[in-house]
């Protein structure tokens, strides 16, 4: 019989899956692309890449006979309410994060290592489908479909969507956005386990991508416009006013809408073995994050 929920010990166990899967994927595709893929080549790369990273909370569920639909909330239908505060925290996170993001660049350049960047070739059709769409599903069908509803019976819930940024951002080891990655992924936790639908996840987390890429298409999109130093004024003034707006929209939230999480519902307890698996993935993952700083 499957299980309907996931527990403490599944966190670990599914993050070591993800990051087996995306290990393997990359040195697969590496191998049938090569490493400089462009066009087409590159777009079907990113799209097998981030479908196999999805892929890895259905294996998972599989392996530990849990059903993937119950357990990750997609059988719960989303909270307007929910989503539309998350759309208006994250608005506002974006501005407070791309002037943060070019600061940490500045200050990894200036220590003598390689400025880190987000390279996405200019295909509007590539964008949306690859960059926006394919990882708003399959990532939180990982991350806090599985991951985040692994944590929810954390007794410190604060810690718990800490821990659940705190792996998604060290999983993509992108220094360019890990500040970024971390606030967001700890905040779609929030938005998945308070609503019970992941469906608000994936939602919020595609909002988050198309605003991206809409950005990229406007002077807002571009290095020169953050740099603090040429605009001072300008550059300060919106990071400000997102960290300001993210903290009313998060306080407003909370405050406005009725939430499902309720930890004691369900306690269960960590497995050695899974803090493990999660360790030494992670280890996995800030490995690659350090040497993604000096290619």
């Amino acid at each position: 019989m499957l299980r309907l929920n996931y527990e403490k010990k599944d966190a670990g166990f599914s993050f070591a899956v993800a990051v087996g899967m995306m290990v393997t994927a990359s040195l697969v595709l590496t191998l049938i692309f090569g490493a400089n893929a462009d066009g087409w080549r590159f777009w079907l790369m990113q799209a097998i890449y981030t479908v196999a990273i999805g892929s890895s909370a259905f294996i998972y569920s599989a392996i530990a006979k849990v059903n993937p639909i119950a357990a990750s909330g997609l059988n719960v239908k989303p909270r307007l309410a929910h989503m539309g505060w998350g759309f208006l925290a994250i608005s506002c996170l974006i501005f407070a994060m791309m002037p943060i993001n070019g600061m940490l660049m500045d200050a990894i350049e200036a220590v003598g290592l390689n400025r880190p960047a987000v390279y996405l070739p200019d295909d509007l059709v590539g964008l949306i489908v690859v960059a926006a769409v394919l990882p708003a599903f399959c990532e939180e069908m990982i991350f806090r479909g599985t991951i985040a509803r692994s944590l929810a019976s954390m007794d410190n819930k604060l810690a718990a969507l800490a821990l659940c940024g705190g792996l998604f951002a060290i999983f993509h080891a992108n220094p360019a956005q890990t500040v970024h990655q971390f606030v967001l992924g700890a905040f779609l936790a929030l938005l998945v386990l308070r609503s019970g639908s992941l469906w608000t996840g994936i939602a919020a987390h595609l909002f988050n991508n198309a605003l991206v890429v809409a950005l990229n298409y406007t002077a807002l999109g571009t290095d020169s416009f953050w740099d603090v130093t040429a605009n001072t004024g300008v550059v300060l003034g919106l990071m400000f006013a997102g960290i300001a707006g993210f903290a009313l929209s998060l306080w407003g939230y909370v405050k406005t809408t009725e939430s499902v999480w309720n930890a004691s519902q369900r306690q269960t307890a960590w497995d050695n073995n899974s803090v493990i698996a999660m360790c030494v993935s992670a280890g996995v993952c800030a490995v690659l994050w350090v040497s993604n700083l000096l290619v």
